[in-house]
């Protein structure tokens, strides 16, 4: 049985290795962009140098691995030392596995890196994923081979030692035979040792006939060379001209931004084309490889560090000896903008007769400064605040009472970059039941007993819906408004219902027989509904998070429609 499952292991690794090698080994013109990214990303730098770049690219990759798989692939499958063999798979089957993961990971790579080379393009290819998991298997294979092979480390298959056997009187005659060459062989040697001693012996008693036959063989060989270039000449220009390289001209490079470039060339005839980026150094960085035949080359190279200079050559790699163009080419990519801090989250809070606190912050440290004045004025007021910080309040104190103020705020950075929020915000002094006024506050008892002031839920949309149990249209509603309270984001949102007059016992009983849960507040003396003006239910105040009245007496019929009418009041405040 381990005999069975190792001979089947070693069958099928063998097979794999087999087509890869081959395949490669056929078809494999180019190293796969994807292998290269890879060793680009993992190598350290200290490794890449113009040697082992050479290397890895134009030896190890394209002909040392695929004979090396072909020959691995070859000896498994006859059952060669397989234990042996199955050890020597490993590296290279945990080789391409991690370029898989990394392919993975990066993403943008729909095949793998040219796993069984010519077969591929019969065959198809397999996604980096698929390529993944055959790895797995392969791997498993390989350990189920090291585990399960019978026999010692270096033991093969019994076919193998046993056809070695049989064949041992033939190996006895085969050396027979190579020691009857050898001394035959030798017999040669010494008979021309002794002819050259002989010409030798000639030469030193005739030097002068030697030299001018030295000088006949000289010019008879200066005559052959003359004669095959005069006749072979012309087909060798005719070759020439037919197979020139193809020429590249319109280089250049658009779309520099901190980390990309895009790159674009024309050749004279469709060709396949790569790009390979030094640094500034001369260092290596990655080749970037379009397989497609094309007149028109573009292509983005990304990844790169801002404010560097990149140099970079144009490789013909369908052209014998790949045909370059000389480095004389470069960029700069674009230095990190660094700009003015973001303004957000303002918010006017603690608001008096005579005055306000503004707060904001910023997504970066810096100062903190406020300009306002009053509406119809062009007298501008500022209130400002050293230090570095990313979270600001200023008082604004001795303001008009009853008068509507605009304001800006303004921050600073260390660097000198200010960022002004937008658009400019509005407060109001003036008290009043009014659109663009201040809201009254109040404090009313809810049906659970609970104080609930007004104030309390600055920097929140309040709705405030009057209404009284008695009402048919307030009844229609409350269900819309027990919907859009339990939907709404209770950090940014919260619905207060006033019972305008009317008995407790009778609000609680509707209230429970209903399963409302949204908050309802009694007011019983109708003092809020005399502050706001109410004069008929059901009546509706929106106010947003700095206590100004937004909207009064929004019509919606659907939660959606009262939803919207959030989202109109919040999508201004949030800018």
């Amino acid at each position: 049985m381990r005999d069975k499952l190792s001979l089947a292991a070693g069958i099928l690794i063998g097979l794999t290795f087999l087509a890869s090698g081959t395949g490669k080994v056929l078809g494999l013109e180019e190293v796969p962009a994807q292998v290269v990214d890879f060793i680009s990303s993992v190598i350290p730098d200290i490794f890449l140098t113009p040697a082992t770049v050479y290397f890895l690219f134009n030896v190890l990759i394209p002909y040392i691995l695929p004979w090396a798989e072909l020959v691995l692939g070859c000896l498994l499958i006859i059952g060669f030392m397989p234990r042996l063999m199955a050890v020597l798979c490993l590296p290279l089957i945990l080789a391409f596995g991690g370029t898989n993961v990394w392919s993975i990971i990066q993403g943008g790579y729909t095949r793998c890196a040219s796993c069984f080379g010519v077969w591929e393009e019969i065959f198809g290819s397999l996604t980096p994923v698929q390529s993944l998991i055959y790895d797995i298997v392969l791997f498993a294979l390989a350990m189920v081979i090291i585990v399960f092979h019978p026999g010692y480390f270096f033991t093969s298959r019994k076919w193998l030692v046993n056809l070695v056997r049989k064949k041992k009187p033939a190996l006895a005659a085969l050396r027979i035979k190579m020691l009857e060459c050898r001394s035959s062989l030798r017999n040669h040697v010494s008979r021309l040792l002794r002819r050259l001693s002989v010409v030798g012996q000639a030469i030193t008693q005739r030097p002068r006939n030697v030299a001018l036959a030295g000088i006949c063989l000289l010019g008879l060989g200066m005559i052959t060379c003359g004669l095959t270039a005069l006749f072979t000449g012309t087909d060798t220009i005719r070759k020439e001209s037919g197979g020139a390289a193809p020429i590249i001209s319109d280089i250049s490079v658009s779309g520099i931004t901190e980390k990309s470039a895009m790159i674009s060339w024309v050749t004279d005839e469709p060709t396949v084309s790569s790009l390979q980026v030094y640094d500034e150094k001369g260092s290596f960085i990655r080749t970037w490889t379009d397989k497609a035949l094309v007149i028109n080359h573009s292509m983005i190279v990304d990844c790169l560090v801002p404010n560097t200079t990149y140099y970079f050559q144009i490789l013909l790699s369908d052209i014998p000896d790949y045909q370059t163009l000389p480095k004389e080419h470069y960029f700069t990519t674009l230095a990190i903008y660094i700009g003015p801090p973001v303004i957000s989250n303002v918010r006017v809070c603690y608001t008096t007769e005579s005055s306000v606190i503004i707060t904001w912050a910023t997504d970066k440290p810096a100062t903190g400064e406020v300009e306002y004045w009053l509406t119809g004025s062009s007298e501008r007021r500022t209130v400002s605040k050293e230090g570095l910080d990313t979270t600001h309040s200023i008082n604004l104190a001795k303001l008009a009472p009853d008068a509507t103020y605009h304001f800006q705020v303004k921050s600073t950075d260390a660097e000198g970059n200010q960022g002004i929020s937008e658009p400019e915000a509005t407060l109001a002094l003036a008290i009043g039941a009014e659109v663009g006024k201040r809201a009254p506050d109040f404090t009313l008892r809810a049906l659970d007993g609970k104080a609930v002031t007004l104030s309390d839920y600055r920097g929140k949309l309040v709705m405030l819906n009057f209404w009284k149990a008695s009402c048919g249209v307030c009844r229609k509603k409350m269900p819309i408004i027990e919907e859009a309270f339990t939907r709404a984001p209770a950090e940014k949102i919260t619905i207060l219902n006033i019972h305008a007059e009317g008995r407790e016992s009778m609000v609680r009983g509707y209230a429970t027989g209903e399963g409302l849960t949204v908050p309802i507040l009694l007011d019983l003396e109708g003092e809020v509904s005399d502050l706001y003006s109410v004069a008929g239910v059901p009546a509706t105040f929106f106010v947003d998070g700095n206590g100004i009245i937004r909207l009064v007496d929004a019509e919606f019929s659907t939660v959606e429609e009262l939803e919207d009418i959030f989202d109109n009041i919040l999508g201004p405040a949030q800018e």
